[in-house]
């Protein structure tokens, strides 16, 4: 009987710790399929113009996001989520940054705000589900957690106040023509008048 008892236990604790690898397992796929969508935003430098560094924004992520932070950041190597701190350290040069509360699918444009120049891009965003993400210079994804995570991150490297950034608007070019090619349309018009 005793035999018995100690294997139905044994059987007990085995059956726990399947369970629990169980529920580890299917976490991991959704964090993995999470990540795999999280890898359709990708934000990049463009160019400078009138003193600010303008962006390019492609969120092919299949849904909107939110919480969109872009950051310029001097690196000689690989940026990720448990470095980022130490490119911003508190007191230090603020980074420049692009940040949208929300962000469709498609492309945008936008310009970063802020007086630190960087080399690579890094951005934080929140998917759909209220998940939040870290893509760094490399394209890799990392897991930020919960919003109480990406807070005191922003804490940490000296963004406690965001303030939204703008999107750019493409302006349509109007034609202009040179006075001599108006000169001679008004000679061309007043020809005909008089034929």
């Amino acid at each position: 009987m005793d035999k018995l008892a100690s294997d139905n236990s044994s059987l007990k604790k085995k059956n726990s710790r399947l369970a629990k690898e169980n529920q580890a397992l299917k976490q991991a796929n959704q964090d993995l399929s999470a990540a795999s969508a999280a890898a359709g935003l990708n934000v990049w430098e463009t160019e400078e113009k009138s003193g600010k560094l303008q962006l390019k924004i492609d969120n092919q992520t299949g849904q909107a996001v939110s919480d969109l932070l872009g950051l310029a950041v001097a690196a000689n190597g690989q940026i990720t989520l448990n470095s980022l701190p130490s490119y911003f350290p508190v007191g230090g040069a603020k980074p420049r940054y692009f940040y949208r509360k929300k962000v469709a699918i498609g492309k945008t444009e936008g310009s970063l705000t802020g007086a630190y120049a960087g080399s690579d891009m890094v951005c934080l965003f929140a998917d759909a589900s209220g998940v939040y993400w870290f893509k760094g210079n490399r394209g890799q994804i990392e897991k930020i957690g919960s919003q109480a995570h990406f807070k005191k991150l922003l804490r940490q490297i000296s963004l406690n106040k965001l303030e939204e950034s703008s999107l750019l608007v493409k302006k349509t070019e109007k034609k202009k023509m040179s006075k001599k090619t108006t000169k001679k349309t008004e000679k061309q018009s007043s020809k005909k008048k008089a034929e």
